[in-house]
């Protein structure tokens, strides 16, 4: 009889194949055996990982909550502060905004009288040289100028330790004056104080650029009517000689807006001026080539141009010329300058010279006793070129002055009273 231990266990069946991975990789074949503890080992790892994180999450979102809502509590206080800020700046720019107005009305007041001013500096400056321009026109302009009206005298500020106007405080020191409310706050912090008494001076300062204005506004007229005088005068003087004048014929086609004189700017009047001046300036140029100055000193005339009874025949001739009486030896001018085209004998007129001025105009001084210039010879107006004689067919000692104008006799009359015309009284 077996013992009960003694008997034998019966035999295990064939134990599980353990799992095989296959990794076939170019061509080759590996296998692997995966242990079963070794997998329970990573499964339970893997799973107490995902438990962890997850754990980590919701704690990580559970803690944001609460600083999200510590956050949102301080941002809605620092929003708070700045409303609080933002209505404290309003207050003040309440509190400032009179003066600020005040003080940009006197500032623009301040930059308009300044460019007033420069405009009335600009003005002065074209103003006078219209008036040396008409003076070397031969203009003598005397400028009537207003007296300025008298100023209302305003007493002197009181000593009583408040700042003058426009004067410096320092900053932080407070200062009330019920004559001074504008307050100016500098970049560093000091103030400008700004006085009531600032607006007479505004007054004033406006005042003398009115009256500027019409001393300026007077010259330009006192001006413009000396230069209007000058053109009348130049043109009663030169229109006979055949000068041209411009004058605008009534019968030319004209037109256009009446436009007074004083509703003309400054800038236009005094270029309008300005080329008047050109045009007398033209115009004395002109008269100075002319032989307007008398070619004597001697008053007298003894025969003027014209149609007379030959002296030496009896019978009527034209005497184209103007016979001066003077003394034998006397000094005879040039009349104009030019250039003298003969000086010799020349038949019934003795000695004579001739002298080409522009514009195709010659004079001609006869009977004289001594020639004081040769042939081709400049002269100018007023130079010594011969002396008085009764040489040729004279009766006696004399000058016989001509002058002709592309050959042609004209009366030298004509010019020598344009020349009387012309010269200053």
């Amino acid at each position: 009889m077996v013992h009960p231990s003694q008997q034998q266990r019966p035999t295990s069946g064939p134990r599980k194949p353990r799992p095989v991975v296959t990794i076939t990789r170019n061509g080759k074949t590996r296998r692997f055996s995966i242990n079963p503890w070794a997998a329970g080992l990573v499964l339970g790892g893997s799973a107490m990982f995902l438990a962890t994180y997850v754990a980590a999450t919701a704690y990580l979102i559970y803690r944001d909550d609460l600083l999200g809502g510590t956050l949102a509590r301080q941002v809605a206080m620092q929003y708070a502060y700045e409303d609080r800020i933002a209505a404290l700046r309003a207050e003040v720019d309440r509190v400032t905004s009179r003066h600020v107005v005040e003080t940009q009305g006197v500032e623009e007041q301040l930059a308009v009288l300044l460019e007033r001013q420069a405009v009335i500096a600009r003005r002065q400056i074209a103003l006078g040289d219209l008036v040396d321009k008409a003076r070397d026109s031969g203009i003598d302009v005397v400028e009537a100028r207003p007296a300025p009206p008298p100023r209302a005298a305003r007493p002197p500020p009181a000593a009583t330790g408040q700042p003058t106007p426009l004067a410096y405080v320092p900053a932080g020191q407070a200062v009330h004056d019920p004559a001074a409310d504008v307050l100016i706050r500098g970049s560093d912090g000091s103030q400008l104080k700004l006085r009531e008494d600032v607006q007479p001076l505004l007054s004033d300062v406006q005042s003398s650029l009115d009256l500027a204005h019409d001393q300026q506004t007077n010259a330009l007229d006192v001006l413009d009517d000396a230069t209007q005088a000058e053109v009348d005068r130049l043109s009663a003087a030169l229109a006979p000689l055949g000068i041209p004048v411009k004058e605008r014929s009534a019968k030319d086609p004209t037109g256009g807006p009446f436009v007074p004189a004083a509703r003309m700017h400054f800038v236009e009047r005094t270029a309008l001026l300005s080329r008047t001046l050109d045009d007398i300036g033209a115009l004395r140029r002109s008269a100075a080539a002319l032989p307007l100055r008398p070619p004597v000193a001697a008053k007298s005339v003894s025969s003027r141009f014209g149609y007379r009874m030959d002296p030496f025949l009896n019978r009527p001739a034209l005497h184209a010329g103007i016979d001066f009486v003077a003394a034998a030896g006397t000094e005879v001018r040039a009349t104009a300058p030019g250039v003298v085209i003969a000086a010799g004998s020349n038949g019934g007129y003795g000695l004579t010279v001739d002298i080409r001025h522009e514009g195709g105009i010659v004079t001609r001084y006869a009977h004289l006793s001594a020639l004081l210039v040769q042939e081709g010879q400049r002269v100018k107006a007023g130079a010594p070129i011969a002396r008085v004689g009764s040489t040729g067919r004279s009766t006696g000692p004399h000058l016989h002055y001509e002058t002709r104008r592309n050959g042609e006799p004209v009366n030298p009359a004509v010019f020598l009273a344009a020349g009387r015309a012309l010269r200053p009284n």
